[in-house]
């Protein structure tokens, strides 16, 4: 009796990793358009900032050069926490649904 049990046991133990990592892996598709999204609207915010700040200032194109460079530069440097920020409540959102049917 306790042999079947602790089979059925890991049999549900790995049908919920095989769900979560399935999930996973939908989320991480299906977060891709989001994060490209807020990629691209926080890259135009920078370069904004960066055109109003060099009509305000007299200053030389190398300036407007080194602003456009350090606001794509902070951009790139959310991606992977923007990217986490989609994914996880997707992911949780997927998992439990899916729990909930098993």
């Amino acid at each position: 009796m306790d042999i079947d049990k602790n089979i059925y046991m890991d049999q549900q133990k790995r049908k919920d990793l095989n769900l979560r990592l399935g999930n996973l892996i939908l989320a991480i598709f299906l977060a891709t358009v989001p994060t490209a999204i807020t990629y691209g609207t926080l890259s135009i915010h920078g370069l904004n900032i960066c055109r109003n700040l060099s009509s305000d200032i007299n200053s030389t194109k190398e300036i407007k050069e080194k602003c456009d460079e350090a606001a794509w530069d902070t951009t790139k440097s959310y991606i992977i926490l923007i990217g986490f920020f989609i994914t996880l409540p997707t992911w949780m959102w997927f998992y439990l649904s899916m729990k909930k049917k098993m």
